[in-house]
């Protein structure tokens, strides 16, 4: 019991910390995964988070972004299949406001 609490306990900062995400609604057929397309740049497959897409947006510059997704399915016999992409969602990633470095750095006695 306590080493259960002890772990919920240690995760709990890992979810407030967490980066920024994309969600997609939860769709109810059987998806590999979601293709991505963030502003102009190549599409890249991620997988899925309980049939729904979630990406990860902390990496993105700082101004104004444009991401759409789709859900494609792998099949053995059919080969990959794909959705059309979702309608864009534009967002804007705003300046980060910078620390001020320490000043006046002094070595104490102990």
């Amino acid at each position: 019991m306590k080493k259960s609490l002890f772990c919920i306990l240690l995760i709990i900062p890992a979810w407030a910390w967490a980066a920024p995400f994309v969600e997609s609604d939860v769709t109810t057929q059987t998806v590999s995964g979601c293709g991505v397309q963030i502003d102009t740049a190549a599409k890249y497959d991620t997988p899925t988070l309980n049939k729904a897409c979630h990406i990860d947006i902390s990496g993105v510059t700082v101004g104004s972004h444009s991401i759409k997704a789709t859900f494609f399915n792998v099949d053995p016999v059919w080969g990959r299949s794909e959705s059309v992409f979702s309608v864009p969602l534009a967002f804007v990633r705003p300046v980060s406001v910078m620390p001020t470095a320490p000043v006046n750095l002094v070595i104490t006695p102990p």
